[in-house]
């Protein structure tokens, strides 16, 4: 028995560790979801026609320390100190391409709320007021040219690829933004095509006609679009990224500068350092030349910032981010100066279709910039708390 028993510790003692299961958190894309509407005779023709319908509602409460109402400058979407918002209710008919043969597809992004107040579209329909829009935020065709070097080409109103946020709450991991998003963010009718010469790397080119605007010019002419993927050794854990966005109006500038040819530049490394820790680092810089207020000359801005994600558990996430923002001109944020930002914050999924999200966050600037707007008295400093809910759902997959 002895010798049987000191046989069987030997033997487990020989054999390999057995390797963690990964880690797979609780929150979960509204695309991939279990729909709600099943096994009926149209839903089944549409999942196989690869047609989706999904979508999320969002909204959350925030407190500053610097008044209540409008805030100016920052944070946003959280722009409102003491008030309850409906951030937005989305819905989304997608058709994906078929990765493995010559295919089309399709995107419709319809939503309603605050954040479709706040970045309302040149040519826009519906609500006008502060709390209230609505807007189609992408309304593309989309086309796949398999191969070994394929090609994707989308036509229509769609996201411009600048920085590692989004105004879609379920695909970004905390409510509030950066400095960046926030004077940077843009959706614009483009025609933009996606070259994959390996699996490494990605090439992407565009042509724009001007910001947030739905099929109508804005400018003189076009902008243009372009960015770099590049995975290297074709490794999923670390991507770099390299966007230029550049014409006469690719992005927003403040009420009474101008600009006669903007450069946006976004350079990003994000980092899986493990199943648990990821983590992303951004640089961006931009020139607004020939600006009226800075008589004449170019107005530059720069920025850095990193966001780190902690998957505590399969129900929580730890995120960090960190942030300096440098526009000495005003160009875009309409207040000469350096700002700063620190939020920590938590996601907690109770269940897939359901996310919470409390942050608390500080603001920092070299000048008095935060309060109510329209307030007499402007502070340097602001401490804000937020916390917001997503309700996602899929209806047809």
């Amino acid at each position: 028995m002895l010798v049987f028993g000191a046989g069987m510790l030997a033997a487990q003692a020989a054999a390999p560790a057995a390797k963690p299961e990964p880690l797979k958190p609780m929150a979960t894309n509204p695309e991939d979801l279990t729909p709600l509407f099943r096994d009926t005779v149209a839903t089944n023709w549409l999942a196989n026609h690869r047609v989706r319908a999904y979508g999320w509602v969002n909204g959350g409460y925030s407190k500053s320390s610097s008044g209540d109402g409008l805030l100016n400058v920052a944070p946003e979407p959280t722009r409102f100190g003491n008030e309850v918002l409906l951030n937005g209710a989305w819905l989304i008919i997608d058709r994906p391409t078929d990765p493995q043969h010559l295919s089309w597809g399709f995107r419709s992004d319809f939503y309603g709320g605050q954040d479709a107040a706040l970045l309302r579209p040149m040519n826009s329909f519906g609500p006008q007021g502060k709390h209230m829009g609505t807007d189609f935020r992408q309304i593309y065709a989309t086309v796949h040219i398999p191969g070994k070097r394929p090609w994707d080409l989308q036509l229509g109103r769609q996201n411009m690829p600048l920085g590692y946020e989004t105004l879609m709450a379920p695909y970004r991991p905390m409510y509030s933004q950066t400095y960046f998003w926030i004077n940077f963010q843009v959706t614009a009718t483009a025609a933009v095509a996606t070259w994959h010469p390996t699996p490494s790397l990605d090439l992407l080119g565009g042509t724009v006609i001007g910001y947030n605007t739905i099929f109508s010019m804005r400018g003189r002419a076009p902008d243009y679009v372009t960015r770099v993927t590049y995975r290297p050794h074709n490794n999923a854990a670390t991507t770099l990224l390299g966007s230029v966005f550049t014409g006469p109006k690719p992005a927003p500038i403040a009420t009474g500068h101008s600009d006669s040819w903007q450069t946006v530049l976004d350079v990003e490394l994000r980092r899986r350092w493990s199943q648990r820790v990821q983590q992303t680092f951004q640089y961006d810089a931009s020139w607004a030349t020939k600006d009226k207020a800075n008589q004449g000359k170019t107005s530059a801005t720069r920025g850095v910032s990193t966001l780190a994600v902690f998957h505590l558990d399969k129900q929580l996430d730890l995120n960090a981010r960190g942030e300096w923002f440098y526009d000495p001109h005003g160009v875009h944020t309409g207040t000469a100066g350096k700002f700063g930002e620190t939020t920590l914050g938590l996601a907690y999924s109770p269940t897939r279709w359901v996310t919470f999200r409390p942050e608390v966050r500080g603001d920092f600037a070299g000048q008095p910039t935060y309060g109510a707007q329209g307030a007499a008295h402007h502070d340097r400093n602001q401490v804000s708390a937020a916390i917001d809910m997503i309700f996602k759902f899929s209806a047809i997959r």
